[in-house]
């Protein structure tokens, strides 16, 4: 039995990119920093190629530049000076909720 290694990395970004894959998906690609100076590069692939999805790649990577993100990684792969994973989830734990009115 195999089992997958999975990850929670909190750190701050230093650069996120929104690219699309070969099959058309959107994929948002994501440079950390965690606080022992470790870099972090994380792919999240989003299920499929609508526009939506692009639009929210496109927003969601402009707006987590320079702040602190926790993800849950998997499959980490250790390079020399930096580790690569697949993100399955990205999260700002410390980003001020907006208040919308028509949520309200």
């Amino acid at each position: 039995m195999t089992t997958a290694i999975q990850m929670r990395i909190r750190g701050t970004v230093t650069s996120a990119v929104c690219r699309t894959t070969t099959a058309g998906l959107p994929m948002v690609e994501v440079y950390l920093t965690d606080p022992t100076g470790q870099q972090v590069r994380a792919r999240h692939t989003y299920p499929d190629s609508t526009p939506a999805n692009h639009f929210a790649a496109n927003a969601f990577a402009k707006r987590v530049r320079g702040q602190v993100a926790e993800l849950d990684a998997t499959a980490p792969k250790f390079r020399a000076r930096r580790i690569d994973c697949e993100a399955q989830h990205i999260a700002l734990p410390f980003e001020q909720q907006t208040t919308r009115k028509d949520l309200e």
